[in-house]
């Protein structure tokens, strides 16, 4: 019997010793990860949900820095109008620019994500990123009012949803290479107490990517292009939905973020966006919900407020 336990604590530490290893291989690749934007097609398009402002502005900027003409979606026609101009003065390329709140999407979503649809049939769109996101207040969920559910999911699932339905399609058979890029939030993992429905909104959302991700492999091989799909967990960035300023351990500038998020594409499924977080992502699948403390423990020695 001694040999037996013996033999199963082996096998189970040899176990965690791969995943420990395969993991820190997988950050390993994203640190030294570089994508040849050539690849997706001279010309070709990108799109951008939540592009006004925050992540989704900075990785506008960044795709627009390697040659990508921009389709620019948000809600604000003052903000896509400012940040139109100020990516033309800086860029030799196009900007398109439609304006859709999607916290309304959920009325007739068909009719909704059609119009994009039509607005860009003319256009070769080889990179979607399903940026847009919101929470829905820090409240218990039997407290929440039923109308801020529905706000909070229209914004968070139906446009990934729709969007990547509607373009992966034409995605599959361009002969470049294209690229889906859906934003989550490393509270996909976490199971944090009020905030229940933005925790299993962006948890969807990373199921949903890797599961595409995966079919994208099969779809990649019976084409000549190449279909990347990846999902990006991101902790906290320096936005409008981020209320706290306090210098932290994982608060990252947006237009750091975009950058590591986009040098990621096609060589993973996922990614914690900037290396921080990635290692942010690394900490939680060794030690789980006990890596807040350790990043608090971090924080105390830098003389910083908690992270959580």
């Amino acid at each position: 019997m001694v040999g037996f336990m013996e033999w199963l604590f082996f096998i189970i530490g040899i176990g965690m010793i791969i995943k420990v290893l395969l993991n820190f291989c997988h950050s390993l690749t994203i640190l030294f990860a570089k994508t040849d934007f050539s690849e997706y097609g001279y010309n070709s398009w990108a799109l951008v949900t939540g592009a006004s402002d925050g992540l989704g502005l900075a990785i506008s900027e960044f795709l627009a820095s390697q040659g990508f003409n921009i389709i620019l979606i948000g809600r604000n026609q003052e903000k896509l109008t400012k940040v139109s101009g100020q990516l033309k003065e800086k860029y030799p390329i196009q900007i398109k620019i439609i304006v859709k709140d999607f916290s309304v999407s959920s009325a007739n979503p068909q009719t909704f994500f059609l119009d994009i649809k039509e607005q860009t049939k003319n256009l070769d769109v080889s990179i979607l990123v399903n940026n847009v996101g919101s929470g829905a207040g820090a409240n218990c969920f039997a407290s929440l009012a039923e109308e801020r559910v529905l706000w909070a999911n229209a914004i968070n699932l139906w446009p990934a949803v729709f969007l990547t339905k509607l373009y992966l399609p034409d995605m599959t058979l361009r002969k470049n290479r294209s690229a889906v890029i859906n934003i989550t939030s490393s509270l996909a993992l976490v199971k944090l107490p009020k905030c229940s429905v933005y925790c299993a909104s962006k948890g969807f959302m990373h199921s949903f990517s890797m599961i595409v991700a995966e079919e994208a492999k099969y779809l990649s091989s019976k084409n000549k292009g190449r279909l990347d799909v990846m999902s990006v967990l991101p902790s906290c960035i320096d936005t409008q939905m981020i209320k706290m300023r306090e210098i932290k351990p994982l608060l990252v500038n947006p237009y750091d973020c975009a950058f590591w998020i986009c040098k990621s594409i096609g060589s993973v499924s996922y990614t914690g966006g900037h290396w921080k977080h990635e290692y942010f992502y690394l900490l939680w699948t060794l030690f789980g919900s006990f890596s807040f403390q350790l990043i608090n423990i971090f924080a105390r020695l830098l003389k910083n407020k908690s992270f959580y």
